[in-house]
This record gives C-alpha cells, structure tokens and sequence, in this order.
C-alpha cells in the first residue's frame, strides 16, 4: 500500500504539470522485499513449498528526460531547446537550470525567467536594448547587427537532476550539451494526459485490494480474539 501511494503522489504530480513549460514526466521505480522460504513441517520428503513474495518498495523517482512537443508563440524571448541541455539560470542559492525558456526582461534589460533570474550567457548575463532580437539555433544573441553574448547550455548528469521550485532544477553538469535553441517557441510537458490517467487507475486498484485483504485480516484477528475471549 507504501509502494502504490507512492506512486500515486508521482502521477498526481506528473497531472498537476501537465500544462507546465519544459516539465518532464517521472516514474516511481520499485523493487521487492527479499523473500521467504516456506517449508512445510507436516510433508516428509517434500518440506519445501516455496518463495514467499513480502510486497514491493519505491526505491527512488526517475525523471523520463525526453524531448517535449515545441509550441509556436510569436515572442521572440520565448525560446526552446531541442535536445540535450539546459537554459544556465543565475538564481540566489547558485547556479541553476531550466528547460523553460519563457524569458523576459528586467528593468536594467537583463535577460531572466519568469522569477526575475538572469539568463547566463557565456561570459555572464546577457542585456539587451530595445531592438529586434535574433537568437540562433546555437544560442548567439544578436541585437541591431550587433552580438550581445551567447546562451550558456548545460548538459546534467542524468542521475543527477532534482527540481528545486518553480521551473528550476539542480545537478551536476556532465559532458557537452548539443541542443539547438529555437527561437519563438516554448517546449510543451512531456506528460500525456490520458496516459497518466491510465496509470491512476492502474496503481489505484492494487491499492484497494491491498486496503481489503488488510481489514479482512484485522476483522479475522479480531474474530479470534473475541471467540477466544468467550470461551475463556
């Protein structure tokens, strides 16, 4: 029962972001108890009956880091990546990453996230003035002819990666990152709807029957006592 509300909370979590920019799907992953050997004392030559199963345990959350759909908006702050990598955020406990890349300005013209952090280019923020902008499959900023820096892409150990709030994650960078940055889009959840209603029920059902054999056990421990008790 552990194990399914478990993973219950991980596709409520997972339908909550169903609408959330650059959200990636997660999976609960889980393993067995180790297992008994059942013998049977009243079988001669035959004690063995076999393995008893003692149910299953969450061993940890994995996060399905696939490619979510690209959504056009006709903003040219609004810029996805194809790939693998992640926007370099400037956030106050350090140096964070982002799939969402619905960016904006701030007053000093400081490129940031909806949260008001910088956007880390190469050699540090990236301001910008007023001016069409033109941003480049491989991250180069351009403004009136003129080059304002280079987005910083990061590539994350996989094992690594941890959403700390909002749209931001943490991890250890690993490698080089080879996504392409397409400039008036945003990437769409990874999470499908109709998929993750499937996989409620499908966790819920076990749980209940677990939920069952658990009062029918308590209700026959409970007829045990109370016999046992009357007839003393």
């Amino acid at each position: 029962m552990l194990a399914e509300s478990a993973r219950q909370d991980v596709v409520a979590a997972n339908l909550a972001n169903a609408t959330t920019t650059g959200f990636k799907r997660s999976v609960a992953t889980s393993s067995p108890f180790g297992e008994l050997l059942v013998r049977s004392m009243g079988m001669p030559g035959r004690p063995e009956v076999g393995p008893l199963r003692l149910g299953s345990q969450v061993d940890g959350i994995a996060r399905i880091d696939a490619q979510g759909p690209l959504r056009f908006t006709g903003n040219p702050l609004d810029l996805a990546l194809i790939g693998d990598g992640h926007f370099t955020i400037d956030a106050p406990g350090g140096r964070r990453y982002t799939r969402d890349g619905s960016f904006g300005l701030d007053a000093n013209g400081r490129l940031t996230t909806k949260e008001g952090h910088p956007v880390l280019g190469v050699n540090g923020p990236i301001t910008l003035d007023r001016g069409e902008v033109r941003i480049g499959a491989d991250g180069t900023v351009t403004q009136n002819g003129a080059v304002r820096g280079k987005l910083l892409l990061t590539a994350l150990a996989p094992g690594s990666i941890a959403a700390e709030g909002g749209s931001l994650l943490t991890g250890t960078p690993q490698g080089t990152a080879t996504a392409r940055v397409r400039q008036n889009h945003l990437e769409g959840s990874t999470v499908n709807v109709v998929s993750e209603m499937v996989e409620l029920i499908r966790v819920m059902r076990p749980f209940e029957a677990s939920q069952k054999a658990v009062q029918a056990q308590d209700e026959a421990l409970q007829a045990s006592v109370t016999r046992v008790g009357a007839a003393g």
